[in-house]
Order: structure tokens, then C-alpha cells, then sequence
């Protein structure tokens, strides 16, 4: 089957991903393990998805593989309508950093750096000036209710404002995409809802299109669908 057939229809213009029967297999102690086969899916802008199913399932993964950080055994991914699944390392690196942000359960902040830093940082890798780039990061920063804590370090923060100044540095390059991964697993019940409110509300407010693994149905139950990764397969939950 050619991409050309598989590419995005014109009149689908809102769908910014579309993985059309991926496939991962990895070899352990010699013998192949099939973590799923012909999966499907597709995410919208400005839509928020929530993916569950038991530990073991494959969303860790498959976040990494529609992420590109990862390169699947088989199937297409398309993202805002291009092929991503047969393209070169640097390619891979330039769709991250221009179309996709993610969030993890672990924060992953630079102890060493201030939030204002942290946000600002991945900006200026991607080529925008120092002082653009923090003008950026701290209204990113004052939008999520952190306009007092630019200067601390993730030390001083508490965990829902660390999770915060992670959300931010997600969207710091304005993604189309971003992927979460447990981005309330960490968190109290109290301060999960927040962290996720803060979340949904950036998504709508920019149109993102957002797929967030999770393990807590009260939050899965909030977004716009559920999906079940089970045996392989994408199923509404």
C-alpha cells in the first residue's frame, strides 16, 4: 500500500495525526514479542483523547512511536499530513521540535535551572533569541499561575507546580500535537484535577490536538473520547 493512497484526505484538513496500521515488535531472549499490530488512529485539533489500559498494554510506547521517538516494525504515521514513519533522523528531530510537545508522570525539570530557564531553554535551541524566548516562556508561565515563581528552581516548587512549569515547557514552540504520559500520576487527587484543568484548557485555547495516556478514569471520563489500547488494538472504551 503506497503513502500516497494512505495520505491524509484533503477534506480531512482537521486531523493532525493519522497512524494507520502500525505495528511494534521488539526481540527479547531471542523470541519476538508483538506489542501490537495494525492499529489505527487518528486525533483532531483542538481535541483531547484520553488512552487507557492496564500496565503492560503498550501506551508508553505508542506515545513514543507516534511521539517519533521510536521507529515502528510496520504500519504509516502521518502528522498535519505528511508522512513521518520513513524519514531520515533529522527529519524525525525537526517534526519534534516544530509540531509536537510532551508531558511525562515525572516532570523531568533541569534541577539547576529556574523555571523561567527550564521553559525558556528548548525555545532557544530551536533558534529563537534569549530574550524572546523568556518574554515567551514567562507569559506561558503567568497563563498557568506561575507569574511568581519564574526565578525558582524545581526544588522550591511544589509537585503540581513543577508538573505546571512542564506543561509550559511543552508548548513553548507552540506544538499542533502534545502527548502526556501519566501527566497526573504523580499528583494528589486535589492537585491532579488542577494540573489537568490547566491542560485542558490550553489545549482548547490553542487547538491542539492531545493524547494523554492515564490510569484514572475520573479524569479520562472529562476528555472529549477514551480509548482502550487492549490485546493490541484501539478500541472506544
Amino acid at each position: 500500500m503506497s503513502d500516497k493512497i494512505l495520505d491524509v484526505n484533503p477534506l480531512d484538513s482537521n486531523v493532525l495525526l493519522k497512524v494507520v496500521s502500525l505495528g511494534k515488535t521488539f526481540i527479547q531472549g531471542g523470541k519476538k514479542l508483538t506489542i501490537f499490530k495494525n492499529l489505527d488512529l487518528k486525533l483532531e485539533a483542538g481535541e483531547l483523547v484520553a488512552l487507557v489500559g492496564p500496565s503492560g498494554s503498550g501506551k508508553s510506547t505508542l506515545l513514543q512511536l507516534i511521539g517519533l521517538l521510536d521507529k515502528p516494525t510496520s504500519g504509516h504515521i502521518y502528522i498535519n499530513g505528511k508522512p513521518a514513519h520513513k524519514i531520515s533522523d533529522g527529519a524525525r528531530t525537526k517534526i519534534r521540535r516544530d509540531y509536537i510537545g510532551f508531558v511525562y508522570q515525572f516532570h523531568h525539570l533541569l534541577p539547576e535551572f529556574t523555571a523561567l530557564e527550564n521553559v525558556s531553554m528548548p525555545q532557544i535551541i530551536a533558534g529563537i533569541n534569549k530574550a524572546e524566548a523568556e518574554d515567551k516562556a514567562a507569559k506561558i508561565l503567568g497563563n498557568l499561575g506561575l507569574k511568581d515563581r519564574l526565578s525558582h528552581r524545581p526544588g522550591m516548587l511544589s509537585g503540581g507546580e513543577q508538573q505546571r512549569v512542564a506543561i509550559a515547557r511543552a508548548l513553548g514552540n507552540n506544538p499542533k500535537l502534545l502527548f502526556a504520559d501519566e501527566p497526573t500520576g504523580n499528583l494528589d487527587s486535589g492537585t491532579a484535577s488542577e494540573v489537568f484543568e490547566i491542560l485542558l484548557n490550553q489545549v482548547r485555547e490553542r487547538g491542539i490536538g492531545a493524547l494523554v495516556a492515564t490510569h484514572n478514569l475520573q479524569l479520562a471520563d472529562q476528555m472529549d473520547r477514551v480509548l482502550e489500547l487492549k490485546a493490541g488494538k484501539i478500541i472506544p472504551y
